[in-house]
């Protein structure tokens, strides 16, 4: 007997679209809080994704207190690693393979603390084919300026891999803590290690489907600062302009910003998985409610909480309808 969520996700296959998304679950531990865990599930519920990226996750174990036995995972679950991403595929979608693309210590200044990108390939209940790059790029923390060579060479690296694999439909997804006009977005996009911060035209190798919205103040990190009991759409007046102000120059964060929420979180696909391709973020009140948790980094540089948080994260879900022909 097949269950209800099977039938709905055959459902949807049979209408034509794959929902993908990409989430940045924050610090996510093996022991996560109750309220957490019922939080992220809420949220998983509402934006019902087919396949879903994720980020900041412990290990195998944690995420098995969000996803159950209708779900294929894919996670290098390193023990020396507590902020791995990972890949979840709900049946009749199939992972076919899985695994870590820059592991040589040579990569390890473009990928630090090893936030290396997973390649995982799926199928379609129809037999389609689709290979996913799921990105955690060096944060911010320590300057925009100063941290953003590292995120150019990881974006270097990897657009071209993906340009020697060839992959007939590729989606790269995750957090790339940058926004879709700069520089590390653009080598991505265009294909071209030497291309340059701003607004880029030409003939894609990638297409970012969130670009649009990026510039109408789209939003997927730090919305949570601003909730006060209800949703909140993901948009934040000013956000584009105040990241394209700050583009290649030093600054204090937060204290010389206007805006402090922005659109890290991307989706990039071949660009014939573009065409039609709906882009969504979804910021209901259970994505955005809760208390922070704070981690500090010990002795041996593992993560320890010194508050376990209740709040789903401090990103939200990023989503899009692909149609696979």
């Amino acid at each position: 007997m097949i269950s209800l969520s099977l039938l709905s996700a055959w459902i949807a296959v049979q209408g034509g679209t794959t929902r993908v998304a990409t989430y940045n679950i924050e610090w996510f531990p093996e022991d996560a809080p109750a309220e957490r865990i019922d939080s992220l599930k809420s949220v998983l519920n509402n934006v019902k994704p087919n396949i879903i990226a994720v980020q900041e996750v412990q290990s195998l174990k944690a995420l098995t207190q969000l996803f159950d036995s209708e779900w294929q995972i894919g996670i290098a679950d390193e023990t020396s690693e507590d902020q791995e991403p990972g890949i979840a595929v709900k049946k009749p979608y199939r992972l076919e393979s899985y695994g870590l693309v820059f592991k040589d210590p040579l990569f390890d200044y473009a990928f630090p603390g090893k936030r290396d990108v997973l390649r995982a390939e799926v199928s379609t209940p129809g037999g389609k084919k689709l290979t996913f790059y799921v990105v955690h790029m060096k944060s911010r923390s320590g300057g925009r300026l100063q941290t953003a060579p590292q995120r150019t060479m990881a974006a270097g690296l990897l657009a071209a891999y993906i340009k020697g694999k060839n992959d007939e439909n590729a989606v790269v997804l995750g957090d790339f803590n940058d926004a879709p006009d700069d520089q590390s977005l653009n080598i991505l996009k265009s294909g071209d290690l030497n291309a340059k911060g701003g607004k880029w035209t030409g003939k894609p190798m990638l297409v970012d489907l969130l670009d649009d919205m990026y510039r109408k103040d789209a939003v997927s990190h730090g919305l949570c600062d601003l909730y006060r009991g209800q949703a909140l759409p993901a948009v934040v007046a000013g956000a584009y302009g105040e990241n394209e102000r700050t583009r290649g120059i030093d600054y204090r964060y937060p204290q010389d910003l206007k805006v402090t929420q922005i659109l890290f979180d991307q989706i990039l696909v071949s660009p014939k998985l573009a065409e039609g391709a709906t882009p969504m973020i979804y910021s209901g009140a259970d994505a955005l409610k809760g208390r922070r948790g704070r981690v500090r980094r010990n002795d041996e540089g593992r993560a320890e909480y010194t508050q376990k948080g209740t709040r789903a994260s401090d990103h939200l879900p990023v989503y899009a309808d692909l149609k696979i022909n």
